[in-house]
């Protein structure tokens, strides 16, 4: 008898943490690359949310480095100081965990995002499979579409509104 395998959903950062979920996508046609970062407070409520546009072509593990770094930045100029970072891409989150460089392309953007991360008191760093991480995801999509980056306070754009309601009915 096969199981099904157990469907992975967003979940919320312990009381008085924030967490911060980010996510590269690239558009080869355009020849550009898409970041999407979303913060959200312990109750699963958005505190700050972005879409950045990266006007060229990035290799895939660059692109989430590169997001990475930016949602650390974005929610440090949000004033998150405790948090749990968390993406999708599983070299991305190890090579933060390490405190020695490694020989990847994108090391650089793995030190800034270091680097960075000395501005926050506390700063865990989580994996999730995509489905955990649909929000961002979407933001990061939806950049190949703007110009430059869009900053959403306490919101998200409202045709995503729906991602955001069924992450919050994942827990109670």
């Amino acid at each position: 008898m096969r199981t099904q395998p157990t469907r992975c959903k967003w979940k919320p950062p312990p009381s008085g943490t924030f967490k911060i979920n980010f996510d590269g996508a690239n558009f080869p046609t355009e020849k550009k690359s898409g970041i999407g970062v979303v913060i959200r407070d312990s109750r699963g409520l958005v505190i700050a949310s972005c879409s950045k546009v990266v006007h060229q072509m990035l290799g895939a593990s660059e692109v989430e480095a590169m997001a990475a770094t930016w949602a650390l930045s974005f929610a440090a100029e949000v004033g998150v100081n405790r948090a749990v970072l968390e993406g999708d891409s599983l070299d991305v989150i190890a090579g933060l965990r390490e405190d020695r460089m490694v020989l990847v392309p994108y090391e650089l953007l793995l030190e800034e995002a270091r680097f960075l991360s000395q501005q926050f008191d506390e700063l865990r760093y989580s994996h999730t499979k995509r489905e955990g991480n649909r929000l961002a995801h979407s933001l990061a999509r939806y950049a190949v579409g703007i110009s430059d980056f869009l900053v959403w306070m306490e919101d998200v754009p409202p045709q995503f509104y729906s991602v955001f309601q069924t992450d919050l009915s994942g827990f109670s």
